[in-house]
């Protein structure tokens, strides 16, 4: 199957960025980069959400670089719909944030390319402020993707939890920025959000049903990802459990909610696709593997009423729990750091394998949303920008000299590991570790 040609575009003229919502003061001037769909997604919902900003958005050319419908998906419901998101490389950036006269850079991308971000920053006669966040649940805290970020002035994290972790991690690595806690901006929710019930069927002749709130799901929806579970004997475990599910209740749909079609990249690789595992599972006959169809698109179009949400991890529970619809952890795996889901472990919408064959899908607790993610948005990530932009204009920023050499060390190291033949680079971890 061939692969869409990636976008290409250098024009950087104000017409492809959404206008500044009207304000009193000057508005925050925000230039943004990306490297895939899942940041691209996070940054334009973001920045979206925040009063008086004039925002910039860009992708940056990339082996992950998301093609054209992927842009599509990742920038709906966003002020960026419908617009053409420009892509350049790391030579047009000292170049893009001048022209905008950044106030803050944004680097929505992975470790890497955020790292060369801030470096090019840096190395401007008055640097804006830098800010980093990831595009979803951050547990558990990583000091490798702290040490990347290492010249930033602010990280964005989304629970009390991570909070926690990050400034644990930011003291651990020596990292000194400022840790910000937002909501995800995929969550609308107002308050501690409730579980919908499920539609039941018309009776004949009269209306519907009202709803329940236990019940076979009319659509099970399963949200993978490309790093958990790692093995192929637990993929298709899961997928076994959705053709189960599917043979055992045939008045229900069954869909497994693909990130990207064959071909296409994501923020991270995956070695075993569930596209494979569910043709290898047809082929074999397994009962009900052939009524479980694969779906793309944005979440949205996945979470509505009567439908339930089944994953290991992904950040798809929570738009899931956001607009009220059943959703289980699965629980056969474990609950550890690996799995990227220590969070979910109490969150009392966990289950088994066996329970997504029966349809029996949960909801977590009040106490657990208040805790993890649903806290209520006071606004303040606003004022925390609009602080950070008033330092970079008055040139208050923090001169971490020291730090940048630091920064070009590691990237001069990530550098020629894609280049050093393994031998070379086996020889010289010895060297190293030996002294």
């Amino acid at each position: 199957m061939s692969t869409p040609e990636p976008p290409s575009h250098t024009d950087r003229a104000p017409h492809t960025d959404p206008p500044a919502s009207s304000t009193a003061d000057a508005p925050i001037r925000i230039v943004s980069v990306s490297d895939s769909e899942s940041y691209l997604k996070w940054a334009t919902q973001l920045l979206s959400s925040l009063p008086g900003v004039e925002a910039h958005v860009y992708l940056i050319d990339s082996p992950i670089l998301p093609t054209p419908e992927q842009i599509t998906h990742a920038i709906a419901g966003t002020a960026w719909a419908g617009r053409s998101i420009p892509v350049v490389t790391r030579t047009d950036l000292a170049q893009i944030m001048t022209d905008h006269h950044a106030d803050i850079v944004l680097g929505a991308a992975t470790g890497p390319i955020v790292a060369q971000l801030f470096l090019t920053a840096h190395l401007l006669e008055q640097r804006p402020a830098l800010v980093s966040g990831l595009p979803g649940m951050g547990l558990p805290a990583s000091c490798k993707g702290m040490n990347y970020r290492r010249l930033m002035d602010a990280f964005i994290t989304h629970s009390f939890a991570e909070v926690a972790q990050y400034t644990e991690v930011s003291a651990l690595t020596q990292v000194p920025c400022e840790i910000y806690l937002a909501r995800l901006p995929m969550l609308r929710s107002v308050g501690i959000p409730q579980r919908a019930g499920i539609p039941q069927p018309a009776v004949t002749g009269g209306a519907p049903e009202p709803l329940t709130q236990v019940g076979v799901p009319q659509t099970l929806v399963f949200a993978p990802q490309a790093k958990v579970p790692a093995t192929l004997d637990d993929r298709e475990a899961i997928v076994r459990s959705l053709a189960e599910f599917a043979s055992r209740h045939e008045g229900s749909s069954t869909i497994i909610k693909m990130r990207s079609r064959p071909g296409e990249h994501e923020t991270h690789h995956e070695q075993h696709s569930y596209f494979d595992i569910l043709e290898s599972l047809r082929d074999q006959g397994i009962p009900g593997a052939d009524r479980i169809g694969l779906g793309y698109g944005p979440l949205d179009e996945f979470l509505v009423p009567g439908a339930a949400l089944v994953t290991v991890s992904s950040t798809a529970a929570l738009e899931a729990f956001d607009r009220g619809i059943s959703t289980l952890l699965i629980s056969d795996f474990g609950f550890d750091r690996h799995l990227l889901n220590e969070a979910f472990a109490d969150s009392g919408a966990t289950g088994t394998l066996a329970e997504v064959a029966a349809g029996t899908i949960g909801f977590p607790t009040s106490a657990w949303l208040a805790q993890n993610y649903f806290h209520s948005d006071d606004g303040r990530m606003h004022h925390h920008l609009a602080l950070l932009a008033a330092r970079a204009r008055a040139g208050q920023l923090p001169n971490r000299r020291s730090a940048v050499w630091r920064q070009k060390r590691l990237l001069i190291r990530a550098e020629l590991r894609t280049i050093a033949p393994a031998p070379v680079i086996r020889a010289y971890r010895k060297l190293r570790y030996s002294r």
